[in-house]
């Protein structure tokens, strides 16, 4: 049985929290994962491991880049290519009407990654995400038959695509819509909003900028009032609703998280850097 350890020295701040990073001779994948690195990347060698403190799953960073996650069984739930090509044996474990679809349809699209995802009671979902200029995604029953590709947004409820519109100046990239019918959509700009199956949205994030106008106006007054007042430096670059209200966090060095009221009354307050 092959053994693959990891080669490639760690950044400190990488080996910390949750994740354990191996040295070499340290850590050895599962027996399932051993077998599906030989099966699928047998001329690719290992530059790196991680798994988790907790011991439930495992990544695997192959020389050319790419990035497998396994289970605490050895099994495969993501593997990301990145700009590699994906190997012909990797649509051979694919339900074969997903491997014939992404042949016919996206032969020359390059794709980033597949996740696998199990919901439980032997319901297993598979995810396929595109690099640019392609950059969609597509979701597969455990049969491979299509649940989810809305490139364009056409199922997205109107509410939602009306939220979606107070993002003047940016363009929908990707659409997903999960197996419990949540939408995620992700704008050119990084800006990332999720959705329920109604359209109502329960989190934006975005990516190094402040939110347009319009769309804090349909946030509690009194929320707004109080981060302008007590940090007029800082801009909101993630709101989330909860059962309580709302919870915020702020931009970058201070990465300060806030929670409100349901009507903006401030609750709690707390930076990264205390």
């Amino acid at each position: 049985m092959r053994t693959y350890m990891v080669k490639a020295l760690l950044i400190g701040a990488v080996c910390s929290g949750l994740i354990a990073c191996s040295n070499v001779g340290d850590t050895q994948l599962p027996k399932t994962a051993e077998q599906f690195l030989s099966e699928h990347y047998s001329d690719v060698p290992v530059s790196q491991i991680m798994d988790t403190i907790t011991q439930m799953g495992y990544t695997a960073i192959l020389e050319n880049g790419t990035e497998i996650d396994f289970d605490e069984t050895g099994e495969w739930e993501e593997i990301n290519f990145k700009r590699n090509e994906v190997p012909a044996s990797i649509y051979q474990i694919l339900p074969s009407n997903m491997s014939s679809y992404l042949k016919e349809n996206y032969a020359n699209a390059s794709i980033r990654k597949i996740t696998k995802k199990n919901y439980g009671r032997n319901k297993i979902i598979y995810r396929v995400t595109f690099n640019k200029p392609n950059k969609i995604e597509i979701c597969f029953t455990k049969d491979g038959t299509i649940i989810s590709n809305d490139p364009e947004g056409k199922r997205i409820p109107s509410v939602a695509r009306n939220l979606i519109s107070q993002f003047e100046g940016t363009e929908v990239s990707t659409i997903y819509v999960d197996v419990d019918g949540d939408i995620e959509v992700e704008l050119d700009d990084k800006t990332e909003i999720e959705f329920d199956r109604k359209g109502n949205w329960y989190s934006v994030k975005t990516k190094n900028k402040a939110m347009p106008d319009n769309f804090l106006k349909q946030l509690p007054n009194a929320m707004i009032k109080y981060v302008t007042k007590k940090h007029p430096d800082q801009f909101i670059r993630r709101v989330e609703k909860k059962s309580y209200g709302y919870r915020i966090r702020l931009n970058k060095p201070n990465d300060i998280e806030l929670s409100f009221t349901k009507t903006g009354i401030l609750i709690s307050e707390e930076s990264e850097n205390e």
